[in-house]
């Protein structure tokens, strides 16, 4: 309580100089980072190593987030046509493909967001509103349109084998993620093209993995052994195809499967249209979804590369007149271990964000602490309940925090950012001694709110 007190009054002046800020044994003080900034003062409370670059993990997610709320409308949506190329005739052949146009919606018949699924159904509804009757080709799943859809430098293939792991496509198709089911081979969702191989050996467990851009999974130890996991699609294009083509089927429509001429012929089919980008941010944020986080990057320049993205986002921070130094962001979801950043870049982006036209937009996209999301069992049942808003970060030696303080309307009055690497204490350790830090500094002040 005491130090609470005495910290509440240091408050009011320009820096705290102390002893380092979190009260745990094993974490590495030259390579940890703690900024809290009172926005409203102008003020440090706490400062510790804030231009030290460090591998920043998921909180990339919040400086993607501002990034495109800067230049985007939170209304915007991704979309995707869909015509039938062909001669159609009038007993309701078509002579040529159903074409999707794939742009890198990341949530196609994702299960996280309202209104991103049907897309299969209604492409079939359209086919028979505009008379289709046989489709003589195929379902096509153009990508043309969505350049660089390699993974991002940085991102380790043990990862790529997971659903968190996978890279964003120009066709994005449920979360790209399925579950296979050993020995059967069966996916849930049909994804055609898949290829296994054995490789027993001795012992009762298996492995299961998969190289970078390979369709091939590789199944190690036991075998003969059943299970059933997640895993990325491979090619997620693949699996659209396949659902859209069973759509078709099941409403009646012939799909023959037949190569056909190319045709300048076009009948437009449908637009599908995504969840709007205020809800695919806020669902990202709270979730810590990589996927989504790619594609809102690549939101930044439609029809454009990844680099030409990160060129994009590096313009927004120099308008802003941002201090970049020692900052290199090479992803959008912060998987890359090649990702760096110093604390006070985050903060920076934080105070921009909080003052700007998006601010209240930006500031209700975070996880509230013991609420929501990767936050929900942080600070629970304390003062700072829903009052402390932050996008988590975690990987193997990293921890980080960024986000605010917010006062009982939900407006940002302090900024908070933390960030650990190369640490040696356990992480609840680590989170607990970044709870007490803050329950410290701000039980007092929000008490005497009340």
């Amino acid at each position: 309580m005491l130090r609470g007190l005495i910290l509440g009054v240091l408050a009011l002046l320009p820096t705290l100089a102390w002893s380092f800020p979190l009260d745990v044994a094993g974490i590495d003080t030259t390579r940890t980072a703690v900024w809290i900034h009172d926005l409203r003062l102008g003020a440090d409370i706490v400062r510790a190593n804030v231009d030290r670059p460090l591998v920043p993990a998921s909180v990339t997610k919040a400086v993607t987030s501002a990034a495109l709320l800067s230049i985007a409308d939170p209304e915007e949506r991704f979309a995707t046509p869909v015509v039938a190329v062909g001669r159609l005739s009038p007993d309701g052949i078509l002579d040529g493909d159903i074409v999707i146009r794939a742009t890198g919606d990341p949530t196609i018949e994702s299960a996280y967001l309202d209104g991103a699924r049907g897309m299969a159904d209604s492409i079939a509804s359209a086919a028979l509103r505009l008379g289709i009757r046989e489709v003589r080709g195929r379902v096509v799943v153009d990508e043309s349109r969505f350049p660089d859809a390699t993974t991002p430098p940085g991102w380790m293939e043990e990862d790529l084998l997971w659903p968190y792991g996978t890279r964003l496509h120009g066709a994005n198709w449920a979360d790209n993620r399925f579950r296979l089911r050993w020995p059967s081979k069966a996916t849930e969702p049909e994804v055609p093209g898949l290829s296994f191989k054995t490789a027993p050996s001795k012992g009762r467990g298996t492995k299961v993995s998969r190289t970078d851009g390979s369709e091939t999974f590789v199944i190690r130890g036991n075998t003969r052994r059943a299970f059933s996991d997640t895993y990325a699609m491979p090619d997620p294009s693949k699996a659209m195809e396949a659902a859209v083509t069973r759509a078709l089927r099941s409403a009646g429509v012939t799909v023959g499967g037949a190569k056909t001429r190319p045709s300048a012929d076009e009948h437009p089919l449908y637009v599908h249209l995504s969840p709007t980008f205020g809800e695919i941010l806020r669902s990202l944020m709270v979730r810590s979804d990589n996927l989504m986080a790619e594609g809102m990057l690549r939101a930044l320049v439609p029809g454009g590369t990844r680099a030409e993205a990160l060129a994009e986002e590096r313009k927004i921070w120099a308008a802003d007149a941002l201090n970049t130094h020692g900052v290199n962001i090479v992803d959008g979801s912060g998987l890359s271990r090649d990702d760096r950043m110093p604390a006070r870049f985050l903060g920076d982006v934080l105070r921009s964000m909080a003052s700007s036209e998006a601010g209240a937009t930006y500031a209700g996209l975070f996880p509230r602490a013991g609420l929501d999301g990767t936050l929900k069992n942080f600070l629970t049942e304390t003062p700072l309940e829903g009052r402390v808003a932050m996008k988590t970060g975690s990987m193997k030696g990293v921890q980080s925090y960024a986000g605010y303080l917010l006062d009982a309307e939900g407006r940002p009055t302090h900024i908070l950012v933390f960030m650990a690497n190369d640490f040696r204490c356990s992480r609840p350790g680590l989170k607990n001694a970044i709870q007490d830090l803050l329950l410290d500094i701000f039980c007092v002040s929000l008490q005497n709110e009340n």
